[in-house]
């Protein structure tokens, strides 16, 4: 028995530094902890069946408590300060909103301290957008109309201001088809029903792309490895045990110069499949909670009188 086993021991430790210079190699291959950290922070957000979807405000307009920010198209970039933070050049082209100075290294500190391009003067906030591209020519957005209103279901009074510097990421850019529920989409002007594809607008209805951010938050954290995980969706008023804290369902209606047809329509990520939005706060805190105490806590629809001339009004 002894010799069987002599005759066998060469095959058993040739066997055995095979093993451990493959997992050696697999070691040697693999990133370092704080690589793949950032690696698995930058990695691209996904709704498609992660997530639940949002229910979104299809009523008449006067029924909901809401405050409104009109703000002007500011820039274009490749950067994006919540999934590239600090490389600049490594996204997708973007449209930014609001804070005038968005970059790839702005922090909310740094956007408080700047200009903004929305008619509240309080909100430093920076929104953007992929851009979008006609006929791979670049389409310059009009502005963006930021709506923030308790989500359906949802107790005025229960609603909470957004942590300064909370993250939020609307849609999933890497969408090859049609998106689960409505998060993102695309309309004609008021109309509420959003399409995954830019359809023919009339001139008084020119084309929207609608985002609707999450109203759930976790109470501790202002972003996440995924830039998800801290933020969900309610359901039917209700925020899950994981995200107790109602903040405002923030909805940006995006207004492009585009109407008839003959379109061809593309994102800088890709299909119009992959519409999604970032919403980095930088509100002055005092400015946020006013707003949310006269209108949503009060069930009041504020800033109306300023935005009845604009097609780009949500039901």
């Amino acid at each position: 028995m002894a010799g069987t086993d002599q005759k066998f021991l060469p095959a058993v430790i040739a066997l055995a530094v095979i093993v451990l210079g493959a997992a050696a190699a697999a070691i040697a291959l693999s990133p370092p902890a704080s690589e793949s950290a950032h690696l698995h922070a930058s990695r691209s957000p996904s709704l498609s069946g992660e997530y639940p979807t949002p229910e979104r405000h299809t009523g008449p307009q006067g029924r909901v408590g809401q405050f409104i920010a009109k703000c002007a198209y500011s820039h274009s970039a490749p950067d994006d300060p919540i999934v590239h933070y600090q490389h600049p050049g490594r996204s997708h082209r973007h449209d930014f909103y609001g804070a005038v100075a968005t970059n790839a290294f702005s922090t909310p500190e740094q956007l408080l301290a700047g200009e903004t391009t929305c008619t509240k003067t309080a909100d430093k906030a920076a929104y953007w957008q992929p851009t979008l591209y006609d006929h791979d020519e670049i389409v310059e957005p009009v502005e963006a109309i930021a709506y923030y209103r308790a989500a359906p279901g949802v107790t005025p009074t229960d609603v909470q201001s957004f942590p300064f510097g909370l993250a939020m990421i609307a849609g999933d850019q890497t969408a090859t088809s049609p998106q689960v529920g409505e998060a993102a989409g695309w309309t004609c002007g008021i109309d509420p029903i959003l399409t995954p594809m830019p359809r023919d607008c009339a001139d008084q209805s020119p084309l929207h792309l609608n985002l609707t951010f999450q109203d759930c938050w976790d109470g501790v954290h202002i972003d996440s490895d995924d830039h998800q995980a801290h933020v969900t969706y309610s359901t039917a008023g209700e925020c899950p045990s994981s995200h107790p804290v109602h903040i405002p369902q923030l909805t940006t209606a995006i207004k492009y110069p585009i109407s008839g047809s003959g379109h061809d329509f593309r994102l800088a990520s890709g299909h119009t499949y992959s519409a999604h939005g970032d919403f980095l706060n930088a509100w002055e805190p005092e400015g946020l909670e006013r707003e949310i105490q006269i209108c949503i806590h009060r069930n009041v629809v504020c800033n109306l009188n300023n935005n009845k001339d604009d097609d780009a009004l949500l039901q």
